[in-house]
């Protein structure tokens, strides 16, 4: 491997590392040709989170190296999906960027970058193990771009109107990171219906379990991504809810999402049957993770204002550790 392109994935796993939490365990599980493709996936995304929420304008010109990623947090695109902190800590001082049409600018800079890398023409160091993700398993631009398309869609609203709106959503910032990825977790054979359909599952039952978590923290960011039409339904006031009043109403809706990704997560689970057993353990711990999450915010009758929910790291190394017994 060329000292460039190994400089290259060697960014993208410091990016992992610092940034990935609940997927860092995940990716673990899989052969080092794998995982650091994976790393390069997660990169990607993370860096075009960090365009749209931490307004942070990434080193992309041409003939730049781009060693050095923002660090946010994990982003909402499952946010690969949304273990965020949304207080930016970057790497190298870069310009803020309060302009929504310069993040569009360079979320469409991010989509040139990401045509060029599957071209195999990358444009800048970082790029080179996307580039060669891209071309060892076959992994889809047009689920990447998905990817993008979701991380836009927080530039043009705060509000979620319905909830196939909210599925769209999830669907894009969620699902797409899980259909990008699925090559690597075939070793690069293409993915059926069935894997797409159990990724998708997957993914939304991720995000759901994000939304459920972070209602206080996307509050504090003005955003609900509760849908209107629920909340209404519901008989809940967006001024209640953004006085962090907890609602019977309220509540009742909390429980039927929280019913919607646990029906997700189960679903994804699916997907297991259909990988080679080398991969299998990464979605099992994804779902294993995000599963003890969503049963942790049940048990504590949805009181999402306040602290938030999360999983202490020696439960997420048990369950690493495990993983490797299980007849998964």
């Amino acid at each position: 491997m060329a000292p460039d392109l190994a400089g290259a994935y060697r960014a993208c796993a410091r990016t992992t590392r610092r940034e990935a939490r609940n997927f860092y365990f995940a990716f673990l599980s899989l052969p080092r040709t794998e995982r650091r493709a994976v790393y390069a996936l997660y990169a990607f995304c993370r860096e075009a989170d960090c365009v749209a929420d931490a307004a942070f304008l990434p080193a992309s010109a041409p003939g730049e190296n781009g060693s050095a990623i923002l660090s946010v947090g994990e982003p909402k695109s499952a946010r690969l999906s949304k273990e965020v902190d949304r207080r930016p800590t970057p790497d190298v001082a870069n310009p803020v960027l309060d302009d929504p049409e310069a993040r569009r600018a360079g979320l469409k800079a991010m989509r040139d970058r990401l045509a060029a890398a599957a071209d195999g023409t990358p444009r800048i160091e970082r790029d080179l193990a996307l580039a060669d993700a891209i071309s060892r398993f076959g992994v889809s631009e047009g689920d990447l771009r998905d990817v993008l398309t979701g991380v836009e869609m927080d530039l043009i609203t705060t509000r979620i109107g319905t909830d196939e709106e909210l599925r769209t959503y999830c669907y894009h910032v969620a699902s797409a990171v899980g259909l990008a990825t699925l090559p690597i977790l075939t070793g690069g054979a293409p993915p059926t219906a069935e894997m797409r359909e159990a990724a998708i599952d997957l993914g939304l039952g991720m995000q759901y379990v994000n939304i459920l978590r972070d209602v206080d923290e996307d509050l504090a960011l003005g955003r609900i991504y509760l849908p209107s039409e629920e909340l209404a339904a519901h008989g809940v006031d967006e001024t209640e809810l953004g006085a962090r009043t907890m609602t019977a109403g309220l509540r009742a809706l909390l429980t039927a999402y929280a019913v919607r990704a646990r029906t997700h997560l189960d679903r994804g689970r699916l997907l297991l049957a259909h990988l080679p057993r080398w991969s299998r353990a990464c979605p099992w711990l994804l779902s294993e993770i995000y599963g003890r999450i969503l049963s942790r915010i049940v048990a504590a009758e949805y009181e999402v204002f306040g602290s938030r929910t999360s999983l202490p790291a020696a439960e997420k190394v048990w369950l690493f550790l495990s993983s490797s017994w299980r007849h998964l």
